[in-house]
């Protein structure tokens, strides 16, 4: 009902965002999206998505691959957000072919963010970007069910991600127990990327 009331208001208020040749031409790093949209709807009001939230809500443009999108701010600016504490295979790796599970991950990535508005937090244990200039962030995300959930929790969860230690977070036993019970259980990549 709450999806369907959003979509309603969606419909209602509908602006382009980018349009695909748009983002192409602006030459994101060396990557190829897996899927950019056409036309990106509005932004929903902060207390419509999440009951007031102080926090700044953005809006997905395109899944660059399963660890790494580009999202629309309130100001219409884009940018890239490499998540924390996931690691997903290539899709495209240096001889141009996709690495075990890099698509089934970037098509998680793509389905768990699809016509979502997201909320952005960084890690105190982390710097803000990477070398590469993408901002390092957690991303959360209002489901069907009121709910929140965060994406880097979900990949690592269903196996599609490892847990990259190098790189500090928080929380690392919480990642690592995540990515321990994908591997005991052989979800997504352990199972089939022996």
């Amino acid at each position: 009902m709450a999806e369907a009331f959003l979509l309603l208001v969606l419909s209602l208020v509908a602006t382009p965002v980018a349009s695909a040749a748009t983002l192409q031409d602006m030459n994101w790093q060396a990557k190829t999206p897996v899927q950019i949209e056409e036309q990106v709807d509005a932004f929903p009001s902060k207390d419509e998505m999440l009951n007031a939230s102080d926090g700044t809500l953005y809006w997905v443009v395109a899944v660059v691959d399963g660890d790494t999108v580009m999202v629309s701010a309130p100001d219409r600016s884009l940018f890239q957000v490499r998540l924390l504490a996931v690691d997903t295979n290539e899709i495209n790796g240096p001889d141009s072919t996709a690495e075990c599970y890099g698509i089934e991950a970037a098509n998680f990535t793509l389905d768990f963010l699809k016509n979502r508005a997201v909320y952005l937090s960084s890690d105190p244990a982390n710097q803000d970007t990477d070398p590469f200039g993408r901002k390092l962030r957690y991303v959360d995300v209002l489901k069907e069910d009121g709910s929140i959930v965060r994406l880097n929790d979900a990949l690592l969860k269903a196996g599609m991600a490892t847990y990259p230690t190098q790189y500090p977070t928080s929380t690392p036993d919480t990642f690592k127990s995540l990515e321990d019970t994908a591997k005991a259980n052989n979800l997504g990549l352990w199972g089939a990327c022996k």
